[in-house]
This record gives structure tokens, sequence and C-alpha cells, in this order.
């Protein structure tokens, strides 16, 4: 048992040598990470640098401005909002007027269609009724002389009547 615990502690001994081994070739290679990482990062400060010390000059140049614009803006909404509500207080108030006014138009309109149809009603039976009248009488009274003129032309010219047709057809 001695000779497996020599070989046991053998074993061991070479396990922890390899180990070492393998945790120093870790070390040299995050050692050599680290300094290739330093390096990149040297370099990125470098050329970013000024990158960033122009971005905050910009930026630091440029936060008044934006404050100005900002301020501007809102001055510019507001005062496009009050506008807005003139436009359509002023809006309202031209729609209203003119729905009173169609509605008056509407009125006069129908008023003025009720006088003409009344004006024409009196006209009819006023006037037209009356001058029917008078002519149907002057129709009578034409109708009757014409038959008495007739009636007396008759009489005179009835021996001479075939002659004298013959000479009003040719005249």
């Amino acid at each position: 048992m001695t000779t497996v615990v020599a070989v046991f502690v053998i074993v061991a001994a070479v396990a922890i040598v390899v180990q070492m081994g393998i945790l120093l070739a870790l070390y040299m290679a995050m050692r050599q990470t680290a300094n290739r990482m330093e390096g990149i990062a040297g370099r990125l400060e470098q050329q970013t640098g000024p990158l960033l010390t122009t971005a905050t000059a910009i930026l630091e140049d440029a936060q008044p401005k934006i404050a100005e614009i900002t301020t501007n803006l809102a001055e510019s909404t507001a005062t496009v909002r009050a506008h807005v509500v003139h436009v359509t207080e002023a809006s309202g108030e031209i729609v209203e007027r003119a729905r009173n006014h169609a509605a008056r138009m509407d009125e006069f309109v129908g008023s003025a269609m009720g006088k003409i149809e009344s004006a024409s009603e009196i006209l009819e039976h006023k006037v037209l009724t009356p001058v029917r009248r008078v002519q149907g009488i002057i129709a009578a009274v034409s109708a009757g002389l014409d038959i008495l003129k007739a009636a007396k032309g008759t009489r005179s010219r009835a021996p001479r009547h075939g002659v004298e047709e013959d000479e009003e057809m040719f005249i």
C-alpha cells in the first residue's frame, strides 16, 4: 500500500506541476491580452479625445441656441393658438350670421310668394272676372247686332241675292 500511496503522491505531484504550467501559460496569455487591450485603449483614447472635445464644444455652443429655439417655438405656438382661437370665433360668428341671413331670406321669399299669390287671386277676382263678364256682354251685344244686321240685310237683298254673292267673291 505504500507503493500505491507513493504512486498516488507522484501522480498528484505531476498533476500539480502540470496545473502550475497551465496556470503560468494562462497568466502569460492574460498579461499579453491586457497589454494589447491597454494599447488599443490608449489609441482609442487618443483618436476619440479630439472628437469628444469637439462634440463637447459643439454641444456647449449649441445649448443656448437650442434653448432660444425652444423658447421661440413655445412663443410661436402660443401665438398661433391664440390666432386659431380668434379665427375659430370669427368663423363661428360668420357662420351664425350666414344662417340668420339665410333664415331671413327664406322668410322674405316665403312672404313674397304669399303676397304674389294673394295679389294674383285679387287680380283674378277683382279685375279679370269683371273683364270677362264685360267681354261676354260685348260678345253678346256684338252677336245680337250681327244678327240684326244679317236680318236687315237679307230683307233688302233678297231679290238680288245671287248676283251680289258672285260680285263679293271676285272683289
